[in-house]
């Protein structure tokens, strides 16, 4: 059943195998970052996140074509906001503000805290990154999220048919002995880019390495002008739990226990991804670009680039 206009959707699920939830919003054009202007955001945000350190990757600013980092005397390539006590993460960049949760083996904060928690640090990083570059920070033109999970395969031939169910199915597919990677990535007419991977990787968990698949679902849209940034990634966050629900089999949702569908009143949402006419499109590839990965010293399950097979066409278009 959708959800109402003015309700937020939530799936609980009590064993979804989960490795990382990320929210993000683009800028139109990019600030230049000073120590300045992160220490400032740090003094704003440090009661909830008390460490700052220097970030290990640049994160692509979703539906930005070519962007880039400004280098040089003074200027920084961005920062990384951590310490939470829910485990999440704020990653900060000129064109683009994340807020990130990834599941850590072994730490005793390992639950995902859910959608209004990781939102409102994400809100609460823009207000402070707005506050300390007073004038400088042009308007969110793209947000989005993404959900990552870890699939232990043994025997890969059945996962498209065992976990997805027949929105997923990739026809000429149906006689494969093994998969390797699948990816659709579309825009349907009501604004939202939708996207879904399925890729073989061997992930680290601890000091065990793992067989099996990263399924990785994404949902976005690009704001007009005036266009509430809160109301509009909540759209985009329903729009995600309807398109994994309706993604994955029978079979995957007893096997993660999937319960009751949650509607949650949160206000009237604004219609700012409809009816818009004129859309520039977005950058599909900008939901979730290889930089954007998880890396070996960022997540206790890591190695999620590695993949596990080297076909006679793996090196295509890379």
């Amino acid at each position: 059943m959708a959800a109402n206009s003015n309700q937020r959707i939530r799936l609980d699920f009590a064993n979804l195998p989960l490795v990382e939830v990320c929210a993000r919003v683009s800028f139109e054009s990019p600030v230049t970052l000073t120590y300045a202007t992160v220490n400032g955001v740090y003094d704003r945000l440090r009661s909830s996140f008390p460490a700052l350190t220097e970030p290990t990757r640049f994160e692509a600013p979703p539906g930005i074509e070519d962007a880039a980092l400004a280098v040089g005397p003074g200027k920084i390539t961005g920062a990384v906001y951590t310490g939470h006590s829910q485990g999440l993460n704020i990653t900060l960049q000129g064109q683009v503000i994340v807020a990130r949760w990834v599941k850590r083996v072994g730490d005793e904060v390992s639950e995902y805290p859910r959608f209004p928690v990781l939102s409102q640090a994400l809100w609460d990083a823009l207000q402070a990154f707005r506050e300390v570059a007073a004038g400088q920070v042009s308007r969110i033109v793209v947000a989005n999220m993404s959900y990552v999970n870890f699939l232990r395969i043994r025997h890969s031939a059945p996962v498209l048919s065992r976990y997805f169910s027949d929105l997923a199915q990739v026809r000429a597919t149906q006689n494969a002995k093994e998969i390797h990677k699948t990816e659709v990535a579309w825009s349907e007419s009501d604004g939202v880019d939708l996207r879904y991977r399925l890729e073989q990787v061997t992930a680290k968990v601890a000091d065990e390495k793992v067989d099996g698949y990263r399924l990785t679902t994404a949902a976005g849209t690009r704001l007009d002008t005036g266009a509430d940034v809160t109301r509009t990634l909540d759209v985009v966050h329903n729009r995600l739990q309807l398109f994994f629900r309706d993604l994955i089999s029978d079979e995957a949702r007893k096997e993660w226990q999937l319960g009751r569908t949650a509607h949650e009143n949160i206000g009237i949402l604004p219609s700012c991804i409809q009816n818009r006419g004129i859309r520039r499109p977005i950058n599909a590839k900008g939901f979730l670009p290889e930089e954007m990965l998880p890396g070996p010293n960022y997540v206790a399950v890591d190695l999620l680039v590695q993949a596990v097979w080297h076909g006679a066409v793996d090196n295509l278009n890379r």
